[in-house]
């Protein structure tokens, strides 16, 4: 079936949203990576931390592991309000993403929404050790480059990313139009029945042509005689 093309005003709404979503998603889809990393670190280092204390004796070492646990725990409390941060922010993307896609009259905008961001959260795991690596190519230093240069480069690469994922899924979840088919002098248009459609597809000598009407119901036609010419 073919479908209906985008508008222009769809196809804007398309690359902005695609644009600030994405730019929005990226942000939380990363930090959820990495406080998922993080609570992971804090949760076996502060089992690795009761461990210690418990077999070791003395007071002052365990005062001192006593001290490291509880930092630990701090450490795991903001890594959980990260990690839920982050969550709000996909969610967030999500929103902003279809009330931009509903408001430029996109067809099924919630379903090209959570498509882009399939394809978008697979896309972005690679995406990430190229910006890492981009950043380390430009700078010898070792902070600068993950630190500083990589939120730049994911921010550039994520609006452009964002831009094409959205556009490809609006143009994937165009509304679809009813086959036609069109008569033999191209004077009619109409709508293509299922009976219809696989007489197209056999081929024109299984359409169906007009029956010439019942002798019976014929209407006879008197021919003319050539008028006589008079002898003069």
């Amino acid at each position: 079936m073919a479908a209906t093309p985008l508008t222009r005003n769809q196809t804007q709404s398309a690359v902005i949203a695609g644009a600030v979503a994405h730019t929005i998603f990226q942000t939380g889809w990363f930090a959820f990576g990495m406080s998922l990393a993080a609570l992971i670190a804090a949760s076996l280092f502060g089992g690795l931390v009761g461990a210690i204390s418990n077999t070791l004796g003395g007071e002052d070492a365990n005062a001192v592991l006593a001290a490291i646990g509880a930092g630990s725990d701090i450490l795991f409390w903001i890594v959980i309000a990260f990690l839920i941060g982050s969550l709000i922010l996909i969610g967030l993307s999500i929103l902003v993403s279809g009330w931009m896609l509903s408001a430029a009259g996109q067809h099924r905008p919630w379903r090209t929404t959570m498509a882009a961001i399939g394809v978008a959260a697979l896309v972005d795991i690679a995406l990430f050790w190229i910006y890492l690596g981009i950043a380390n190519l430009l700078t010898d230093s070792g902070i600068a480059g993950p630190v500083l240069l990589t939120p730049v480069i994911a921010l550039v690469g994520g609006i452009l990313v964002g831009s094409l994922l959205w556009w490809l899924m609006a143009l994937a979840n165009r509304e679809k139009l009813p086959a036609v088919v069109v008569a033999a002098d191209s004077s009619s248009v109409a709508a293509l029945t299922p009976e219809g459609a696989a007489a197209v597809e056999a081929g024109p000598s299984t359409l169906a042509t007009p029956e010439p009407a019942d002798d019976a119901t014929a209407v006879p036609v008197e021919a003319k005689k050539p008028a006589s010419r008079k002898k003069s």
